[in-house]
């Protein structure tokens, strides 16, 4: 029988912010680039990139829109399942303290730090701005 649905689910360290959700799609920002899932899709793992993961629930035409640090995405038998570092949604936001953050990290970006603090600096700063963009 054809599958018509996924569920999904997204966990972070400090608490699962959904869990079997039954959606229609999902759009994931992977390290490749937007990644989309549909039902029927084949297994896989991947890496999560901090951004903006989009899923339809089946019982509605709305996209929902969570902001997610990186992480990693499981798709297996019908179930997707992300273990993201952060997740936010719209309405938890505290847009001015995430503004001031981003501006925060910007400004250490400017300076010379070795590599493995760039790459810190950059992951976050894509946080902040995809928290920015919902």
């Amino acid at each position: 029988m054809e599958q018509t649905e996924l569920k999904f689910s997204l966990y972070t360290p400090e608490n699962p912010l959904l869990h079997e959700v039954r959606v229609k799609e999902i759009l994931v920002p992977s390290a490749k680039g937007q990644l989309g899932i549909l039902p029927g899709h084949t297994g896989l793992i991947s890496l999560l990139e901090a951004g903006v993961l989009k899923y339809l629930p089946t019982d509605t035409n709305q996209w929902q829109n969570v902001a997610v640090g990186w992480g990693y995405l499981e798709v297996c038998n019908g179930e997707v399942r992300v273990l993201a570092e952060t997740a936010q949604t719209k309405e938890a936001l505290e847009r001015s303290a995430t503004e001031k953050k981003l501006k925060e990290v910007e400004e250490s970006l400017k300076e010379d730090l070795e590599p493995k603090n760039r790459q810190n600096l950059e992951r976050e700063r894509l946080r902040l701005q995809a928290e920015l963009d919902l």
